[in-house]
């Protein structure tokens, strides 16, 4: 092939460069409005740092070019935590997209040494509308923002182990802080889900995909949501089921074009292309992939180009056209010999930084809160042991590329080696909506023994007379009543503090391990706990309870936060299905939700059960889909069922449905829907 006709194949390749957009969205005139109306350097600082981050995942020169701006007006005005806020967001995420681990990691340290310092709370600017307006709880979200990217630098570096570290680290942060956007939480466990389908931890990866989403979608904050779509989809490839893989794939790449997240609309090309390539399906493979090199020369992003110029190739060669094929060869290798010789440099530079400015960051971040109990001096020992060996190696090798292969592959059978399975569960979403539940509980023991306790100081100023009058018989009478109240009042007491105890209980984090629990215990709790919070909300709701439960099941081998969460949310929507019929109005209508388990063999089944409107058959194979809901906008999220599955899937179980559809307004002895959930009584 001439060198002219390859020189026009790159100038065609290249011309998305020189295009421009021709639509400006309505939100990008009110950041233009906002940057330009500024009536002080600090108002304009934010103006800056909003207009970067439109540009983040679109446009990353633009994205540069504001953050290195709002750099220069923060360090203007003494506002260190926005030098760092810029930092970790911009500079430091902009740097390793393009590849350059080393400067990424710099500029994350820079930014970590700033935020991990209580002087720089002082005089900070804190605009209207942020979640946190006090300066400490400030920069502390500044931190968990840093520890975030730092996380993202070390899963770039293939150290996946001290990337779910840092990311575990982010998420307590938020936690201390009690956050409510779920932005740091969507992003680490979306991450943390990612190293999990990327080390063939599959279960485990869904898990903490699926919890992403949830927090996404009650958040509202969407903005990695096809990201995430498309983790789903890479587990589903990697257990071969193609026809899922591709749904989310697509559904991955249809949310990312709404959201113009060009970094993501990447990622679904690529995904989709090799998906069509792997079932050699040539024209689709080459229509994905032709979209994600035009994308990724857009978005300099060279080791994406790599990718999708080699499907190309490949896809030209099937096709018999052998100069098309051999041009996207070409310019495969030739961008994937660069990308390979900067990236091992890079990565050499990386294990070779100043190693004693490592040992200080690390010190300053011990006296942090989320270090103070979790980082030993012994790891950072072995850590400094291990990148000595790497850094070894690397000098011994005078094969670059070798070296560096070398490296990372020494580096993941390490950690293939020494990583334990991490699962880490989320405090129960729904605990807060039981609080009018749990109180109710709690009252009533508590009542009885307030009014034991008035009676028996009745009693005792009665028996105080009846002593004074040498009225023997009565007094004996009097202490004997005393003495059974005390024993009332004991009861209760001991009543209300196992309510409390055990509130205790589900109100802290799962471990992630199992353990022996009473599952008729557990399923009673929740059923009471559901009916009492929803009595508080709407007085007007009532139901009949009903349970049958089987004495012979003993303790199964269980999470109980997570089987918990399950019942809860089967017990809750039984609830909204009778509420809701009872609502059109039919008379002689008795509201019923039941709960019963039984033992049948070595499982154990728990059924829940109510007499609602039953659910359609049109929408019946859906409930169990991320977000299909069937409750109105703001009711619910979709998610309840989809995390329900794969949580009972973790424990080796299985879940269904069963349904028989009424007409809402009809007496309910025949319409109605069991669900039913076996579980295995002796899972390890």
């Amino acid at each position: 092939m001439s060198g002219k006709k390859f020189i026009k194949i790159l100038l065609l390749l290249f011309f998305p460069l020189f295009t421009k957009a021709q639509n400006q969205s309505k939100n990008l005139d009110s950041l233009k409005l906002a940057l330009n109306s500024a009536v002080n350097d600090s108002v304009k600082m934010v103006a800056l740092f909003n207009m970067a981050d439109y540009y983040t995942t679109n446009i990353p020169d633009s994205c540069q070019f504001f953050a290195d701006k709002g750099v220069s007006v923060a360090k203007r005005i003494n506002q260190p935590l926005w030098v760092a806020h810029f930092l970790t967001e911009y500079q430091s995420y902009l740097a390793m997209v393009s590849g350059n681990i080393l400067l990424s990691f710099k500029f994350a340290n820079e930014a970590l040494k700033i935020t991990n310092e209580e002087k720089n709370e002082k005089d900070v600017y804190i605009p209207k509308g942020y979640e946190f307006t006090e300066p400490h709880k400030f920069r502390l979200s500044l931190l968990g923002y840093t520890l975030h990217q730092l996380g993202n630098i070390y899963r770039n570096a293939g150290d996946l182990k001290k990337a779910i570290s840092y990311y575990q680290d982010e998420i307590k942060i938020f936690e201390s802080l009690k956050s409510k956007t779920a932005m740091a939480f969507v992003q680490a466990n979306m991450n943390i889900g990612s190293i999990y389908a990327t080390t063939n931890k599959l279960d485990s990866a869904i898990l903490f995909d699926k919890k992403s989403l949830e927090y996404a979608q009650t958040s509202g904050w969407k903005e990695y949501d096809g990201h995430i779509l498309y983790l789903i989809g890479l587990v589903y490839e990697k257990r071969n089921r193609l026809d899922s893989a591709r749904y989310y794939y697509w559904q991955s790449l249809k949310v990312s074009s709404q959201q113009k997240n060009k970094l993501s609309k990447i990622e679904g090309n690529i995904s989709l292309a090799k998906l069509y390539q792997s079932l050699h399906q040539v024209d689709s493979a080459k229509y994905y992939a032709i979209n994600a090199l035009q994308l990724s020369i857009d978005f300099k992003s060279p080791g994406s180009v790599y990718i999708a110029a080699n499907i190309i190739s490949n896809a030209w060669k099937a096709q018999g056209n052998a100069d098309s094929a051999l041009a996207y060869l070409a310019l495969s290798k030739t961008v994937g010999d660069s990308l390979s010789k900067d990236k091992n440099e890079k990565l050499i530079q990386f294990q070779h930084i100043n190693f004693e400015e490592q040992l200080n960051l690390e010190k300053q971040a011990q006296e942090n809160i989320v270090y103070k109990n979790n980082i030993r001096i012994f790891s950072l020992f072995v850590g400094v042991g291990i990148l000595s060996i790497l850094a070894f190696i690397f000098y011994r090798n005078n094969n670059q590329k070798h070296k560096a292969n070398k490296v990372l592959e020494k580096t993941l059978t390490n950690l293939k080696s020494t990583q334990s399975q991490l699962i880490q569960s989320e405090k129960m979403a729904s605990l807060g909506e039981l609080t009018a539940g749990i109180a109710h509980e709690i009252q009533n023991p508590l009542n009885f023994v307030n009014n034991f306790s008035e009676v028996n100081a009745e009693l005792i100023d009665e028996l105080k007379t009846e002593l004074a009058t040498g009225n023997g018989q009565s007094a004996i009478e009097i202490a004997n009543d005393i003495q059974e109240n005390e024993r009332k009042i004991s009861h209760h007491g001991k009543r209300a503090d196992a309510i409390v105890k055990g509130m205790l209980q589900h109100s802290q984090s799962s471990t992630g391990k199992k353990e022996p629990t009473d599952i008729n215990a557990l399923c009673d709790e929740y059923l009471r706990l559901s009916y009492h919070g929803l009595r508080a909300k709407d007085k007007s709701f009532n139901a009949t309870l009903k349970t049958d439960f089987d004495d012979t099941i003993g303790k199964i081998n269980i999470i109980p936060q997570d089987i918990g969460r399950v019942i809860l949310n089967l017990i809750t929507n039984a609830f909204y299905a009778v509420d809701e019929k009872k609502k059109a109005g039919k008379e002689n209508y008795d509201p019923t939700v039941s709960v019963s388990t039984k033992k049948i063999n070595n499982t154990i089944e728990i059924k829940v059960a109510d007499n609602g409107n039953g659910i359609p058959s049109s929408i019946k194979e859906k409930i169990f889909q991320p977000f299909f809901t069937t409750k109105p906008t703001g009711q619910g999220t979709g998610l309840g069922l989809s995390l329900a599955y794969d949580i009972i899937k973790a424990h080796g179980g299985e879940i269904k449905a069963e349904t028989q559809v009424g007409d809402p307004s009809s007496s309910g002895k025949t319409s109605g829907t069991t669900f039913i959930i076996n579980l295995p009584q002796n899972s390890k």
